[in-house]
């Protein structure tokens, strides 16, 4: 396979602009033609009349074109332009299905194309070509992530070089539109395929977590308007030049085996953030920036990888935003794929890739997505390696590339510093709440505990039962064996104590205090409770404890009310059953 790009002037002859084409396939039998169209304009008149003079010339070709933020030739960045890009193919099959009527059908059309993968055995990878933020593809990526899991898929997002207007389309013969999905279907067991993306930017601060959103309408975080990230921590204010402005600070969200980065489009009055791409809740989310040094070593890596894959084609779909990080610099991380081979593609509004750990199908922002295609195996020798020429990161760049590596030093050390307290403070709340010794609820969080569920039983007016119990002549053990022995009784009660209670929903036990204990048993009516406390003394009866000559008993006081909202007349209450078990002889139930 080759592919030969043609900068498209609608001035020029048309045959004497795709001579280069045709006299290719009159050198050689090729099975099939794809035509990818990038173009910075939006004119339907032009871009139709494009598409149909392709189709005309090439009849059993195929045509997938798409509004441009950027315009790769080369592995550089053109000047405005309609690029064509036509792929040969010596024995791949290849065939578009054109997707229209998304809105609302999003899981027809998912379900569809799930479909027409698995009941293919021969695909090996699908392109997706769409319009960008016009309908919801991550309910589309859920199904496609159902089929068959050696699949690749990758794709764009259409969307124009200006952020302010909507040029959201994606067009061939027929037209333009913002409401359909082109499906490239690569077939065969000649093709080879190899898809990654490269990213580079880095976490700044510490988290956040996303408490209210709705698909790409971030709401909320940490139950705060969304936009306040930016107010509060980056001085970024509400104006006409916010969108601007964050392009610099995007969110990271972590997701299992990956990370998501988003960048804001527009800031609603209430302070929602629109992003590109979607956003759920309990997500954790960072800000971020672009560091250049990391940035080119991921890239240089990746550069590596596809060096070593040989391939006859490269595409290159890279976020618009990542243009704009780069400004003058931007050719400078594409450039070596050229090196490799020949290098097209489009700077997009937001990038697709198949995930290939959890084989999800994702979204992307900010991320400079590579693809190597090849038939057959490597031909020729093995490319020597490459790496980008950043020599041009001097002067003020130089600057901004010490100040990245401090910041990045800095929060790092701070993202540790948090990490240590927040970890403290779990060691704090789990000091607060739990026994040190039986790793039961302590007297504070049980009394916490049996003050909401007596508050729960007036509002619902259910019955709650409460056991309190005591370890039987537990001075004697002490005495006996000392108190380290008596320490590890104590833990193998809890144990017991835990396995039994805990394991019914809604109940919980924990320690009063010494050898005393506190059960918390909601909607337990009177006899149900006091066979379940004959139940928990008789496994304590017959429970061999480790290092004891002779059973232990406990003796336990059970009370049920209903309604009650005295927390110190309960107490009272089921002490006093208990004080009455032990002056009956111990190792008894008393009830009230």
């Amino acid at each position: 396979m080759q592919q030969i790009l043609i900068d498209y002037k609608k001035d020029e002859d048309f045959l004497h602009q795709f001579k280069e084409v045709n006299d290719e396939l009159n050198k050689k039998n090729y099975k099939n033609i794809l035509f990818h169209v990038f173009s910075a304009f939006p004119d339907e008149t032009v871009l139709k009349a494009l598409s149909g003079e392709i189709m005309k010339e090439f009849p059993s070709a195929y045509l997938a074109g798409s509004i441009s933020a950027g315009e790769i030739c080369n592995a550089r960045l053109m000047e405005p332009s309609i690029l064509v890009s036509a792929l040969l193919f010596e024995s791949t099959d290849i065939y578009i299905k054109n997707y229209e009527d998304i809105k609302t059908n999003e899981l027809e059309i998912g379900k569809v194309i799930c479909n027409e993968i698995n009941n293919n055995s021969e695909i090996k990878a699908l392109e997706l070509i769409m319009p960008g933020t016009e309908f919801n593809t991550r309910i589309i990526f859920e199904e496609i992530s159902k089929c068959r899991e050696d699949i690749t898929v990758f794709g764009g997002y259409a969307g124009g070089h200006s952020m302010e207007i909507g040029e959201h389309y994606i067009f061939n013969e027929n037209g333009l539109t913002d409401n359909a999905i082109f499906a490239i279907y690569y077939a065969g067991k000649d093709f080879h395929i190899d898809v990654d993306k490269s990213v580079g930017w880095q976490t700044l601060g510490r988290p956040f977590t996303i408490t209210k959103a709705d698909e790409s309408r971030m709401i909320a975080i940490n139950n705060k308007p969304a936009v306040e990230i930016y107010e509060k921590y980056l001085n970024i204010s509400r104006d006409d030049n916010f969108a601007e402005n964050t392009f610099e600070f995007p969110l990271i969200a972590k997701v299992p085996e990956d990370e998501l980065l988003r960048h804001t489009i527009t800031v609603e009055p209430d302070g929602t953030l629109d992003l590109a791409g979607y956003v759920t809740e309990d997500m954790d989310i960072y800000l971020c920036f672009g560091n250049p040094s990391l940035i080119v070593r991921k890239v240089n890596e990746r550069i590596d990888e596809v060096r070593k894959f040989q391939p006859e084609a490269i595409l290159l779909y890279s976020c618009s935003v990542r243009k704009a990080f780069w400004e003058n610099f931007v050719d400078m991380e594409m450039i070596p794929f050229n090196e490799i081979a020949v290098t097209s593609g489009f700077h997009t509004w937001g990038e697709v890739k198949r995930n290939p750990k959890t084989k999800n199908v994702l979204e992307y922002n900010i991320t400079l997505l590579s693809i190597a295609m090849r038939e057959g195996e490597p031909q020729g020798e093995p490319i020597p390696p490459l790496k980008i020429d950043d020599s041009v990161l001097k002067g003020q760049a130089s600057l901004i590339k010490r100040l990245t590596t401090l910041v990045s030093a800095t929060t790092e050390e701070l993202q540790n510093a948090y990490d240590d307290l927040a970890e403290l403070n779990d060691k704090l709340k789990y000091l607060s709440e739990y026994d040190s010794l039986t790793n039961m609820f302590n007297r504070r969080k049980i009394g916490v505990v049996i003050e909401k569920a007596l508050e729960y039983s007036i509002s619902t007016n259910d019955e709650l039962s409460l056991i309190m119990l005591d370890v039987d002549w537990f001075k004697t053990v002490n005495d006996e064996y000392g108190h380290a022995e008596g320490d590890l009784v104590l833990k193998e009660l809890a144990d017991i104590l835990k396995d039994c209670i805990c394991s019914v929903p809604g109940c919980h036990v924990g320690r009063w205090g010494g050898e005393e204990f506190f059960a918390v048993l909601p909607q337990f009516s009177k006899e149900m409770a006091y066979d379940f406390a004959e139940k928990l003394r008789k496994t304590v009866e017959e429970h061999k404890f480790s290092g004891m000559k002779k059973h232990l008993t406990i003796s336990l006081g059970v009370v049920t009310v209903s309604g009650e909202n005295d927390q110190y007349k309960v107490f009272t209450r089921v002490d006093n059953c208990l004080y009455k078990a032990k002056e009956r002889g111990r190792n008894i139930t008393i009830q009230e």
